[in-house]
């Protein structure tokens, strides 16, 4: 997988979870590819295991899928490690 694909998918990721007002033709146009691909890449993120839903023609990824919980807990950081990363 190139890496231009890498970062189409990981924004489509964000867009997914924090606008869950765009429809497949808007996500498509923000992020200059087809709708067709769109709906790969949706169909991808079902297959990996998230939670894809459509309500009134707006496409979002349900904060309920496993990966979120398992990426929340690789990212949680104690107030000391957030301290040091800062500096």
């Amino acid at each position: 997988m190139d890496q231009p694909k890498i970062e189409r998918l990981l924004r489509l990721i964000k867009m997914l979870t924090a606008n869950p007002s765009l429809t497949v033709d808007e996500t498509a146009e923000r992020l200059s590819i087809s709708p067709r691909t769109v709906y790969r890449y949706i169909d991808t993120f079902r297959q990996a295991g998230f939670v894809v839903k459509k309500v009134n023609g707006f496409i979002k990824l349900d904060k309920s899928s496993p990966y979120f919980k398992e990426i929340s807990e690789l990212i949680h950081f104690t107030e000391e490690e957030a301290y040091i990363l800062k500096y």
